[in-house]
């Protein structure tokens, strides 16, 4: 039997284990708790250890998470586990840098006050462990990046550092000090077990962008020149005193040259796989001639997006090697195509077997023998699995309390602009016939690739309340070609917000949504948009829900445009309607919510806001999430609970004259 018929008929045989029943005819689905969604989850990313003999994974202690490390025999997993932690700071991550050792990161509050742009009040650390949890772990500096882990040199990975702590580019802005040399940092090799640095190439100050071949050689880099406004691009022959020598370049005021640089064809590091427009409105990849700077065959174009991401291998023995490229179906949902055919048959395998799931392979072992994935769907928040000798186990759950009658399907739907342009749009649809109370919900960014996982958190609470949710790609959503990114310049609050208004407008038509029962709740940039939402006219809303909002743009590209390159961009891009501006116009209730210590979208920009509305008199709510940043992975059990709670109430109560 031939080793993938194998694999197959292994995982076939264990699949009833994976997933529970649907509900029998008649049954009643019970409706979660708010508790069930702001629970943390019970484990996160289990990882194979490069030789296969161990499986380690964060896993939670309580609700709210306080997470250690367990690793457990892979060859046994009701053995013992030897178990990582610690008493003062939160366990983040962590990476198998070795066969034996483990790379933990760890945060700690450290401040009580977000003083500057991007100045969080928590401090991060890095550690080495053995995995049998004995002796003393070693202690890196906090800006240690690995950038290869050196597969044919089993005790040193490659790191960039530039040997600074957390707090040592506060101390020395406070001192007056320059602060560039932390922005550039050296390489050197990392000895795994004991910690020392051997240095590999010093940086130079106008370089950055650094790609690393599969042999630990430093081959590419590019730098910016302020006069010309290009990127140029650079290449060596990695070895000791080689020179750099210009093969390419770009000017960032052309908008439409985009070019990125993915990495080494797997087949010659001699070239390069980039992708770039090239004249044309999607981004396709292309081999590059290092040397030569000469594009080569195109090896994968799709008229509807960009192709931009690649899948790297997920095996020790050819760590970061490209594999394939990902993109979206017309489901909307990710797919993979290979260059290793191997690797395709593997991902087909499973895809197969977990139909109707997305697949995703986390790491291999060395000699291909073990392999830890999970899945994932709207019907299921996370599974996480072994593979190993040919047997399929269970790891374990990443949120085993939301069952899968609990929750709600997400659909992909086309719907036309008002300007006549083509969309697209993530639903979530509640239980029950239509039509259904509404919400709007942007993503934050704006300018990001941005699709909604398989299991949505936000948007599987607010079904479970009854309430059906879209979330746009709305124009200045990236990844769907040049034209669809521009138009978004300088239209924050106007087509941007036309466009998610269309989305609720086209489900209103289609006898899906009741047209007085529909609300905006969004993030950060979304947040924004739920400000802006507040404003409009003629008003389809009955209450908005800005989260993080950004209610000034000018203030907040102040924030960002210290890069010379990015200034013209952001100054052109983030511009549009200011809701600061707009208080008088407010004509739906709010409620306002925002992390107490953000330091990408500082609290000043909802506090402001809502003391504008105060003195309009405009009906609002302000919370403020306790210890929260800007980012979800600092929006804790206690934050989720308020923040569902004060959503919940708001829609039901205060959405609206009779509420949402």
């Amino acid at each position: 039997m031939e080793e993938t018929e194998l694999v197959r008929k292994t995982l076939l045989a264990a699949c009833a284990l994976a997933f529970a029943p649907l509900l029998a005819p008649g049954a009643i689905a019970e409706t979660p708790t708010i508790a069930d969604f702001a629970t943390r989850p019970v484990m996160f990313a289990p990882g194979i250890s490069p030789d296969g003999e161990r499986v380690a994974y964060r896993a939670a202690q309580t609700a709210k998470g306080d997470y250690y490390i367990e690793v457990r025999d892979a060859n046994n997993l009701q053995r013992k586990p030897v178990r990582i932690g610690s008493k003062n700071m939160s366990i983040t991550g962590f990476n198998w840098i070795s066969d034996d050792r483990l790379l933990v990161s760890f945060t700690q509050q450290v401040r009580n006050q977000v003083k500057e742009q991007e100045d969080s009040v928590f401090e991060n650390k890095r550690a080495i462990f053995r995995a049998d949890g004995k002796g003393r772990f070693v202690e890196i500096y906090d800006d240690t990046q690995i950038v290869s882990s050196l597969p044919n040199d089993p005790d040193h990975v490659l790191v960039r550092t530039s040997k600074f702590n957390s707090g040592d580019e506060r101390r020395i802005r406070e001192r007056g000090q320059s602060v560039g040399e932390l922005s550039n940092p050296d390489f050197y090799k990392l000895n795994v077990r004991t910690g020392a640095l051997d240095l590999q190439l010093k940086s130079e100050s106008r370089l950055g962008g650094y790609e690393i071949d599969d042999e630990g050689r430093i081959r590419v880099a590019s730098e910016y020149d302020s006069n010309s406004r290009d990127f140029i691009y650079y290449s060596r022959s990695g070895e000791v005193g080689s020179e750099w020598q210009e093969f390419h370049r770009t000017n960032v005021d052309n908008y439409g040259d985009r070019f990125t640089i993915l990495g080494f064809d797997p087949m010659d590091s001699n070239y390069l796989l980039v992708a770039a427009t090239r004249g044309e409105d999607k981004a396709a990849v292309y081999t590059m001639n290092l040397n030569t700077g000469e594009f080569g065959e195109q090896i994968l174009a799709l008229a509807d997006q960009d192709v931009e991401q690649v899948i790297t291998s997920p095996s020790y023995a050819n760590p970061d090697e490209i594999m394939g490229f990902a993109f979206y179906n017309e489901e909307g949902r990710p797919e993979g195509v290979f260059l290793d055919g191997e690797m395709n048959q593997l991902y087909e395998t499973l895809r197969s077997t977990f139909p109707g799931q997305d697949v995703f392979l986390t790491r291999q072992s060395r000699d291909k023998t073990a392999l830890t994935f999970f899945t994932q769907n709207w019907d299921n928040p996370g599974t996480y699995y072994m593979l190993k000798d040919g047997e399929l186990q269970i790891l374990g759950y990443r949120q085993p309390t939301l069952k899968k009658e609990m929750l709600h399907r997400q659909e992909f739907i086309e719907y036309e602009a008002r300007d006549g342009t083509k969309l697209t749009a993530y639903v979530t649809l509640p239980k029950g016939e239509g039509p259904h109370p509404l919400i709007v919900m942007p993503h934050g960014g704006p300018w990001v690739s941005y699709r909604p996982g398989a299991f949505d958190e936000w948007s599987q609470f607010l079904a479970s309340r009854g309430y059906m949710v879209v979330d746009p790609l709305f124009r200045g959503t990236t990844g769907l070609g040049t034209q669809h990114w521009v138009e978004s310049f300088g239209e924050w609050g106007k087509k941007m917000s036309d466009d998610m208004d269309d989305a609720a407008l086209h489900l209103v038509k289609q006898g899906q949504v009741d047209p007085d029962r529909i609300a905006m709740f969004g993030w950060s940039y979304g947040g924004y948009a739920s400000m802006a939402a507040s404003v409009r006219d003629p008003q389809i809303y009955q209450c908005s829900i800005p989260g993080a909002g950004v209610s000034d743009p000018i203030r907040i590209r102040a924030s960002f445009i210290r890069n010379r390159a990015q200034r013209p961009l952001l100054t052109v891009g983030y511009a549009g309607v200011i809701p600061m501006e707009e208080i008088e116009k407010v004509n739906i209730p709010m409620l306002i919510l925002h992390g107490e210590f953000d330091r990408r979208v500082r609290i000043r920009q909802s506090e402001d806001f809502v003391a504008a509305l105060k003195r309009a008199d405009k009906p609002h709510k302000f919370v403020v999430l306790e210890g929260a940043d800007h980012f979800g992975t600092t929006l804790g059990y206690d934050n989720r609970m308020e923040m569902y709670t004060e959503m919940e109430n708001f829609l039901k109560n205060d959405c609206g004259p009779g509420g949402l």
